[in-house]
């Protein structure tokens, strides 16, 4: 049996092999009979469709649709899970839209509500501003650390290129929250320390210990 996908459509053919002679041909040939149909994101075999499988077939379908469909779901409600648990979008989003409204107060000489900014400003505090660095367990999946945390670093890329910090001062650069933040996102990365990103892949073989020189 094979198959052939096409607008989200699985088609299922039953192959068989046409001798030479046996209906007048002169050489032979494989031919492909038709059996039946499901979508792509089908999640059992539709009885109709069951009852034309051989059990051998039947496993085909379950193993190259069925299954992939599965998994695909599974994927699905982990990232929306992890969306869900994710205080970042969010609040990139709150910052998108306070630019929105300080832009609005600049263009149109008016002020706002000063309750408003103070609620805001509580918020914030509650947040905790910057932290020097997560939790190692914050945030990661089951499914692919190394994925997760390469997204969350295009994340705050594009957020830091969207003006989320805005410009940093002209003195105490280091001192400031940002500046620690960075600091210990580059540690924990390719840092000498033991705890470091680059320390767990080269002790399980994944990255090479760089060797020193000789001169």
């Amino acid at each position: 049996m094979h198959k052939k996908t096409r607008n989200n459509l699985v088609s299922l053919y039953r192959s068989s092999y046409v001798r030479k002679g046996e209906n007048g041909n002169t050489h032979g040939y494989t031919a492909a009979t038709f059996v039946g149909s499901l979508p792509v994101d089908s999640l059992e075999v539709p009885a109709r469709l069951a009852k034309k499988l051989s059990a051998e077939e039947r496993l085909y379908v379950e193993r190259v649709v069925i299954e992939p469909a599965k998994r695909a779901v599974e994927e699905h409600l982990r990232k929306e899970a992890e969306r869900e648990r994710d205080p970042g979008w969010r609040i990139d989003e709150a910052a998108r839209l306070l630019r929105e409204a300080r832009d609005r107060v600049v263009e149109g000489a008016v002020t706002a509500d000063a309750g408003q900014v103070a609620r805001l400003s509580e918020l914030i505090d509650e947040i905790g501003g910057v932290r020097d660095l997560p939790p190692p367990e914050a945030n990661i999946s089951n499914g692919d650390p190394l994925g997760d945390a390469l997204a969350a670093l295009q994340r705050a890329a594009q957020s830091v290129r969207d003006g989320h910090y805005g410009s940093a001062p002209e003195l105490g650069v280091q001192s400031t929250g940002v500046y620690r933040a960075w600091s210990a996102i580059t540690a924990a990365v390719d840092g000498g320390g033991k705890d470091s990103l680059l320390r767990a892949l080269q002790a399980q073989g994944w990255v090479k210990v760089r060797k020193a020189s000789s001169r």
